[in-house]
């Protein structure tokens, strides 16, 4: 599998990526371990952790559903354009395998009745790979589930060259502002303004902007059930 990371641009991959670093070995996941489960080698997730190259957001999906976490979780503390900066709450993310089970649970049960707002200037904002950048407009109350706003800009294609992506669960899609192509299996779907596209994400896919306009989606990525951390060496 091709890895999906491009050089880093700014210190914002540097903050994404030391949050996966502290992640992984909060749960004593080698690195090696974390990469085979995220579908990319170990060279391109050091890169990744040590802010050299940044992920799509379909890798970064992956490498937090396999953490346990969330996106907003491995957002958290990176610097927003408005200067303000989300942080996650101590304990935030998930103890070694067998560990704080309860405590864990007992956080998720909290966390759905949580009442959050997050205004606009308090939004994670990174940039990733080929054009595509996305803004975290959910919080944590929503378990099993990420909310972004993506933004890409005219040519840009997800992930890079003719590859499809595919990842575990579902994805709903609205695009909001410009047009965007999304193709799904052998179906290719044009994205009006309004437009909504649904699909389960184990299925190859690609979205890409021919376009002069800039593309606006929401996406909200449904999890599925990650495999046990296991405590590896």
């Amino acid at each position: 599998m091709t890895d999906r990371t491009t050089p880093a641009a700014n210190g914002l991959a540097a903050d994404l990526g030391q949050n996966i670093r502290v992640a992984r070995k909060a749960q004593n996941i080698s690195l090696r371990e974390l990469a085979r489960r995220a579908g990319i080698s170990g060279s391109a997730l050091s890169q990744i952790e040590t802010g050299k190259t940044r992920p799509t957001v379909k890798t970064a999906y992956e490498i937090a559903r396999q953490l346990g976490v969330t996106l907003t979780d491995l957002s958290a503390g990176v610097s927003s354009p408005g200067g303000a900066g989300f942080h996650a709450a101590p304990g935030l993310f998930p103890p070694p395998a067998g560990q704080g089970d309860v405590v864990r649970d007992g956080l998720v049960a909290h966390m759905r009745q949580a009442v959050e707002f997050i205004p606009r200037e308090a939004q994670q904002v990174v940039d990733l790979q080929g054009g595509e950048q996305f803004r975290v407009i959910s919080g944590h109350s929503l378990p099993g589930a990420n909310c972004l706003l993506l933004t890409y800009e005219p040519g840009a294609v997800s992930p890079p060259g003719e590859e499809f992506v595919r990842h575990a669960g579902h994805e709903f899609n609205y695009l909001a502002a410009g047009r965007l192509v999304i193709e799904v299996g052998t179906q290719r779907f044009e994205l009006k303004p309004g437009d909504t596209l649904t699909f389960p994400a184990t299925t190859p896919h690609r979205l890409s902007n021919p376009w002069a306009e800039t593309a606006e989606l929401v996406c909200v990525f449904v999890s599925a059930p990650g495999p046990r951390t296991e405590v590896t060496s």
